[in-house]
């Protein structure tokens, strides 16, 4: 592959280029050249359709989901891939909760053979605990050397301190993230929405912070007991936030991340009962987002993931209470994100947040936009929005948009969207 992108604008806080304009070449996966002007060389392909746009490394999602295997109805291999590329993302993480569980060595190799040949970079997430129950340890080594990034039981409750434990200790010797999801769900098992004014008003059984704030308190403390990469996921509380800020300050090894929908929307969403908005953790306070947004900017927060979770139908078309939990965002969360705030300091962030924190937290190597990098790329616009959308989810919330990918590179493949 032969390649010059004309005047592209390189957005990447880590490059010595950033905020430049410049022409940058690619030859066999790398790039060869970034100057002010590079004359069309016979050979090779000047991608017009990408001159004046933005450029950074490309877009990691570090929790997706997809249905298949078991839930095919819900999302597949191929939309997937297909919607995470219209989202600008070029690797996503799969979590493990499917129909078996992810939770074996020949899941994760079944997993990379299914994949290897479509247009985004799955990254499998094996998971902590056997089928998900939380009673007994997976066998972490061999998930690892199958090719797994790291290990989660998605929104399923770790109870046992003990196996929380062991897997922190075997993710220090394997170098390897241990992802939790911070939910006690005993506290509030009934629970709907964010505990406020709209559950009040509208009698849904409430999900109180607290719920958070002790999980989250129990799991630093197990961190802190036995070292290891603990990657706390989907914090959604200003107290939760404060908790990780303070514990950031003495633990080495602690990551979190932020799921984008509660960056962008608050309990006010679920004032008519509509169940696009229904997510877990619930969309919080408004508040509570103006505490996510001043963390994610001062790096307490070190991801936005877009948790994406699609859905079919009969599972949001539905009585309230009867409805599942999750949004399908993968593809509308630039564009969200850009509306919420437009800043050029965001966006930096947004690069940090999506490019080069993921791939330090699944050692997925370097990627700065410099002579030598690897050819993985997001090219986007910082106006306008998604116009098709690719997921089979139809649980897509309405937010503002304000930004959009106009295509990826990865290795040897081109995506123009």
């Amino acid at each position: 592959m032969k390649l010059i992108l004309p005047k592209v604008i390189i957005t990447d806080p880590r490059s010595p280029h950033n905020g430049e304009q410049k022409d940058i070449m690619i030859k066999d996966g790398q790039i060869t050249a970034i100057a002010d002007n590079i004359e069309k060389i016979e050979g090779y392909a000047m991608l017009e359709s990408f001159r004046g746009r933005w450029i950074s490394p490309g877009w990691v999602d570090t929790r997706s989901r997809c249905g298949e295997p078991g839930f095919e109805q819900r999302e597949t291999y191929l939309s997937l891939s297909f919607a995470a590329s219209n989202g600008g993302y070029t690797n996503v993480a799969v979590l493990p909760s499917t129909n078996p569980t992810r939770d074996s060595r020949p899941h994760i190799e079944s997993l990379i053979q299914s994949t290897e040949n479509l247009d985004v970079n799955f990254l499998p997430l094996g998971s902590i605990s056997n089928n998900l129950k939380g009673e007994k340890l997976s066998e972490i080594f061999d998930m690892q050397i199958a090719g797994a990034v790291g290990f989660s039981d998605d929104k399923n409750q770790i109870k046992n301190p003990n196996l929380l434990q062991l897997a922190l200790q075997y993710s220090s010797d394997l170098n390897t993230s241990i992802q939790t999801f911070c939910h006690e769900t005993e506290l509030s098992p009934e629970g709907q929405i964010h505990e406020g004014d709209i559950s009040a008003n509208n009698g849904l059984c409430p999900i109180p912070a607290l719920s958070e704030i002790l999980r989250i308190k129990r799991d630093i403390s197990i961190h802190e007991y036995t070292g290891g990469k603990l990657h706390i996921t989907s914090v959604s509380t200003a107290e939760g936030v404060d908790l990780i800020r303070e514990a950031k300050k003495t633990q080495q090894g602690l990551t979190a991340d932020v799921s984008v929908a509660n960056l962008i929307g608050t309990e006010n969403d679920l004032e008519d009962f509509d169940s696009t908005y229904k997510t877990l953790p619930p969309l919080r306070s408004e508040s509570d987002k103006e505490a996510l947004w001043r963390a994610l900017l001062d790096g307490t927060i070190d991801i936005i993931a877009s948790d994406h979770n699609p859905m079919d139908i009969e599972s949001k078309d539905c009585e309230f209470g009867r409805a599942k939990f999750g949004a399908a965002t993968i593809e509308h969360s630039f564009a969200w994100y850009r509306a919420v705030n437009p800043s050029q300091e965001a966006l930096n962030k947004w690069i940090e947040a999506v490019s080069h924190n993921p791939r330090e937290l699944y050692n997925l190597g370097q990627c700065v936009i410099k002579v030598g990098c690897p050819s993985d790329f997001t090219i986007f616009a910082n106006d306008g929005s998604v116009v098709k959308k690719k997921s089979k989810g139809i649980n897509v919330p309405k937010w503002p948009q304000n930004g959009r990918a106009v295509g990826t590179i990865l290795n040897e493949n081109i995506i123009e969207l």
